[in-house]
């Protein structure tokens, strides 16, 4: 791979993204700043001991967004299987969140810590990056917390093993196809990006559901709040990154981003098949099949406004292949 660099003043420096000197972000800094009063491992640890408003009556899982909610066969099946399907889906929930953090978050950050990239052996991208980290950590502990509870709760002594995480498959897949080391850094860069600009969607989903276990509730909500500053750190980094990139690096890069969306789009119908079974619900595999005849069945995250924020942010809207959805109203980002 060839060593030529762009010309940060006249490329970059004009739009206020980058100093020759060192990294020139006022966003990032304010970021840095800000996370003693914002993240959760500082300020929320006390609280996710706190079960007491535990209701064995209120679902785990909201019904609303089971994508197979209204299917014959589901409703069909006894209000026991139903709930067992509801909170088999919450503890799965956490399983990929914590699967996520540790498969496609947390190898991008480590890329970054390590100065694989030109620039990121700055001291603000580095301690925004590593304030990352220390979440993630927590995040990771947060839903562990949650998976442990819930089972001693709900008196699940064994699960089936989930399936592989789709959107890791899918990164597995394009780094098998890629000779060259810089390349596959590109890549497991761009699939944490993605990563940390997709989950909101996923988060705010449950974090403003009314309907279940307020710890639940909670957990998320706390998670929400440090992705939320998490997407804006990550397009900052990204862009600074990018900046300093060279043409074979900014190609891959744009080459691998609309990959990485698709992956994140992906509903992993083996998962919800998993979940039918061990609840005992007859007709999974019709009522699975039945998702994969619609569009909307095989889509996870419908709101991509963080990754679009990104795409946005690095000047690739015609040069990135894929179809954003519009904005929903619940989306935390703005």
């Amino acid at each position: 791979m060839g060593n030529e660099q762009p010309h940060l003043a006249t490329t970059w420096a004009a739009r206020g993204w980058v100093e020759e000197d060192g990294i020139g972000s006022a966003t990032l800094g304010r970021l840095v700043r800000a996370w003693p009063r914002r993240a959760a491992v500082v300020n929320k640890a006390d609280i996710l001991d706190e079960w007491a408003d535990y209701d064995a009556g209120v679902p785990d899982y909201p019904l609303e967004i089971v994508p197979f909610a209204e299917h014959p066969l589901f409703l069909a099946a006894e209000p026991e299987q139903r709930r067992r399907v509801l909170t088999g889906m919450w503890i799965g929930y956490n399983e990929r969140v914590i699967a996520t953090e540790q498969l496609i978050a947390e190898p991008a950050f480590d890329l970054v810590m390590h100065g694989v990239f030109p620039g990121s052996d700055d001291p603000l991208i580095r301690k925004s990056v590593q304030q990352a980290v220390v979440d993630e950590s927590f995040h990771t502990y947060m839903h562990m917390l949650a998976i442990d509870r819930t089972r001693e709760l709900r008196r699940i002594s064994e699960r089936p093993p989930q399936p592989e995480l789709v959107t890791y498959r899918r990164l597995r897949r394009v780094l098998a196809g890629m000779p060259e080391k810089w390349e596959r850094d590109i890549a497991v860069l761009v699939w944490g990006a993605v990563a940390e600009t997709c989950i909101n969607a996923l988060l705010a989903l449950l974090a403003r559901d009314t309907s279940i276990q307020p710890m639940h509730a909670l957990i998320t909500t706390l998670h929400l709040r440090d992705e939320t500053a998490h997407g804006s750190v990550v397009v900052e980094v990204v862009r600074e990154l990018y900046a300093r990139m060279n043409e074979q690096q900014r190609r891959a890069l744009v080459r691998c981003l609309p990959l990485a969306l698709e992956a994140f789009a992906e509903q992993d119908l083996s998962a919800l098949l998993m979940e039918l079974n061990a609840a005992g619900v007859r007709g999974a595999e019709e009522i699975v099949g039945d998702l994969r005849a619609t569009t909307g069945g095989k889509r996870l995250v419908r709101d991509f406004s963080g990754a679009r924020k990104m795409v946005e942010q690095l000047g690739l809207d015609d040069a990135v292949d894929f179809d954003f959805p519009e904005r929903p109203e619940w989306s935390p980002v703005r």
